[in-house]
């Protein structure tokens, strides 16, 4: 009987040290070092990697920090007093991170993301179960939220290149205009969504060859002319659906290389190859999203205003060699290569700007704005 007391005393007076403030700062505190160590671990290891494996460094390898955070707050929340809860939060995050590595190493294709929206209602379905929890004070129903996150993730992922899918027939579609006299300048605004989007130049106004999921309307284009200017809109219809990851919108999309255009293209989640070396091109504006962007610049045009902005994404441009380029960037977590091109720091203010030497006399000129969130950015002379 005593022992009992006692054991009881024992228990109390742990419990009561738990409940101590200064207990759960210290605990906190550990747990707060346990995941910034891990971090800092994965992080070294990245740059090491990438100083030796170039090709597979920072801009493919950074998800590796996502799991490595994942794996952290799973550890954390076996530290007592246990916390279950983060063990589960753990386990999310370095869910997420393993997709974002898959995409980075090119096993999942980046319009995952964009897909998954289908699959919103889950959203309000873990709300619901979340206020059950907090209503019930039940642990099992207050984890059924993160537990139902995590198993959409994975099924979406098996789901989407798997055979309980089915394939869906896609249609080729031809929609094109002859050249029209008398044109001169251009505005065109190309509105993707997912794919693979590629663009050129033809002798003709504009043609485009596109391959759809079995819409035979194809892309919707809209085409005005006023005078000696056109303005042609193109754009996807909307069909954010589930699709097989061998299955995707193709464009093929040129425009008249006898126009001076202005461009502006949202490229969404794709594969996006912008051959522009034969269009006479005054200016561009890409906006990069998600997936990866080849810029191909040519000198028809004395000088090209470039705005590039990607979210996660590679992005390679080229530019003749007998160009001046002027770069104003502004990066975040991304790795930059200029390759041969010879660009020189002039300036930073808030951003970094290199040129060219001799850019401000040189008789040709590109000049790149360039916003990247998590990107492969690569500059080249041709």
């Amino acid at each position: 009987m005593a022992e009992e007391e006692g054991k009881q005393e024992q228990r109390a007076e742990e419990k009561a040290g738990r409940e101590h403030p200064r207990f759960k700062e210290e605990h906190k505190t550990a747990r707060g070092g346990l995941i910034f160590g891990l971090i800092l671990i994965s992080v070294g290891a990245i740059l090491l990697v990438d100083n030796f494996y170039p090709g597979l460094g920072f801009t493919r390898l950074w998800p590796v920090i996502i799991i490595a955070w994942g794996f952290a707050v799973l550890v954390s929340g076996l530290i007592p007093p246990l916390d279950f809860s983060k063990p589960l939060d753990g386990i999310l995050i370095g869910t997420i991170g393993l997709i974002l590595l898959y995409n980075t190493l090119g096993i999942v294709p980046y319009r995952f993301w964009l897909e998954l929206i289908a699959l919103w209602p889950v959203l309000i379905i873990a709300l619901g179960f979340s206020i059950l929890g907090g209503v019930t004070r039940n642990r099992i129903i207050a984890a059924l939220p993160t537990l139902i996150i995590i198993a959409t993730l994975l099924f979406a992922l098996f789901y989407m290149d798997g055979p309980l899918r089915p394939r869906i027939e896609l249609t080729s579609v031809n929609k094109s205009r002859a050249a029209i006299s008398g044109v001169k300048t251009g505005e065109a605004k190309i509105d993707f969504s997912v794919g693979e989007l590629d663009i050129g130049s033809t002798g003709m106004l504009y043609d485009l060859n596109a391959r759809e999921f079995g819409d035979e309307r194809g892309p919707q284009i809209d085409f005005s002319r006023s005078g000696d200017k056109v303005e042609l809109n193109v754009k996807a219809r909307d069909d954010i659906r589930f699709y097989r990851w061998d299955e995707q919108r193709v464009w093929n999309l040129a425009l008249s290389k006898d126009i001076d255009w202005r461009l502006r293209v949202d490229a969404g989640v794709s594969d996006s190859d912008l051959d522009l070396s034969e269009l006479d091109v005054s200016s561009v504006d890409i906006d990069g999203g998600v997936g990866s962007i080849r810029v191909r610049f040519g000198d028809r045009n004395k000088k090209v205003d470039a705005k590039i902005d990607t979210g996660v994404s590679e992005c390679r441009i080229m530019v003749p060699k007998t160009s001046g380029v002027r770069l104003t960037l502004d990066r975040g977590l991304s790795a930059v290569d200029f390759k041969d091109i010879g660009l020189d720091k002039v300036s930073e203010n808030g951003l970094t700007v290199y040129e060219t030497k001799g850019f401000a006399n040189a008789s040709k000129k590109v000049d790149l704005d360039v916003d990247m969130g998590v990107a492969s950015f690569i500059v080249e002379g041709y």
